[in-house]
């Protein structure tokens, strides 16, 4: 009887992975109570072991999937709708055991650069689970990384993000790793690269789309990639009468292998990929003072013309509703100008660097063994 659960237990386990960004923004998403009420049996359809989601920001939205999952067996949810840190946006579901579930807050991209850069509202960061299956435990970890805007490219956050990925994986080499997410880029960045070249991973979905899952060997679990496709790129008729996709990113769904080994851990690392990585936080951080000179002389230059420009058209008050309205709006630009000038000087660029310089310091120390 012993002999017979020893090799059932050494069986290889296969092992589905879904990781999808919903796009559940309230106030921002359109059609989202339909599209999130949708989800529970889109999701049911693929048969995913392990479901990992981004941007479920609303507790409602979270707690409406988790009941329906459950019922359709996914007993272990956990959404990191509301910590310490903030809102995350991340749910995870499994049909197997969830443990020590965690979040660690990235420390690059809590400051934006400009307002209507949204993520500043979030905590982006990594949700961590120990899966518990029949050949022992592994890791998973669910992510959002920075996203990109046309006036900023956030690319030297990013890298920090997958900087801090890797520095807090503590269970390496020990435990397989499933790393699934939003990652807001291409296989060509050097970010993406950093997770193959410095961790060791595993792209299963190497393309231009942001998301992807990463894999990676424990030390006596070998992770053996069988698939990977894309799902729900088509529209679909919702309860509201409305055709259309279920979200602005298409899911990706990954068919992995697991089976026993013996000293089979991660495939080996250039050693010169974490110098090269903390180089270019560095890098990075050192263009602040520039920046923040440019931005404050910009500053004071917008103060100076609003100053100017308000003695300059005092006579133009009450005179029409057209001129009265150009002094109003022409005055509102300059503040508006001068207030982002200012925070971008004395606030956003410094706290960058400071956080950039942070994560450089962590690439100082050795990886773990």
């Amino acid at each position: 009887m012993g002999l017979t659960s020893r090799a059932r237990a050494e069986a290889p386990l296969e092992l589905r992975v879904l990781t999808w960004n919903v796009w559940g923004l309230p106030a921002v998403s359109t059609n989202l109570e339909a599209r999130m009420a949708a989800l529970p049996d889109a999701i049911a359809k693929l048969d995913p072991d392990i479901v990992l989601l981004q941007e479920m920001w609303a507790e409602l939205d979270g707690d409406r999937l988790a009941l329906a999952l459950k019922q359709r067996g996914y007993a272990h949810v956990s959404h990191l709708a509301h910590t310490e840190y903030g809102m995350t946006g991340l749910f995870t579901a499994s049909k197997l055991p969830l443990k020590d579930i965690g979040f660690y807050p990235y420390t690059s991209g809590r400051v934006g650069h400009s307002f209507w850069h949204l993520e500043w509202i979030a905590s982006k960061g990594i949700g961590s689970y120990e899966v518990q299956t029949p050949l022992g435990p592994l890791e998973v970890r669910n992510t959002h990384l920075q996203a990109q805007y046309d006036t900023d490219g956030y690319a030297a956050e990013r890298l920090s993000q997958v900087s801090e990925i890797l520095v807090t994986d503590t269970h390496q080499p020990q435990r397989p790793l499933v790393l699934g997410g939003d990652f807001n880029t291409g296989s060509e960045e050097f970010a993406r690269q950093t997770l193959l070249d410095l961790g060791g991973l595993r792209d299963t979905t190497p393309s231009p789309e942001p998301d992807t899952v990463f894999v990676r060997n424990g030390g006596t679990i070998a992770v053996r990639i069988m698939g990977t496709r894309h799902a729900f790129t088509e529209p679909v008729l919702l309860r509201n009468g409305v055709t259309t996709v279920l979200s602005d990113h298409p899911a990706v769904i990954v068919d992995l292998e697991l089976s026993a080994c013996t000293a089979c851990g991660p495939v080996a690392v250039d050693p010169s990929r974490r110098a090269t990585t903390r180089a270019a936080l560095l890098s990075a951080a050192a263009i602040t003072p520039g920046r923040v000179t440019l931005a404050l002389s910009s500053a004071a230059s917008f103060l100076a013309a609003a100053i100017a420009f308000r003695r300059r058209t005092h006579a133009l008050r009450g005179r029409s509703l057209r001129l009265t309205t150009f002094r109003r709006l022409s005055l509102a630009l300059l503040a508006t100008g001068f207030v982002w000038t200012a925070y971008l000087g004395s606030i956003y660029y410094p706290a960058r660097a400071k956080a950039l310089r942070l994560v450089a310091h962590e690439l100082e120390s050795p990886p773990p063994h």
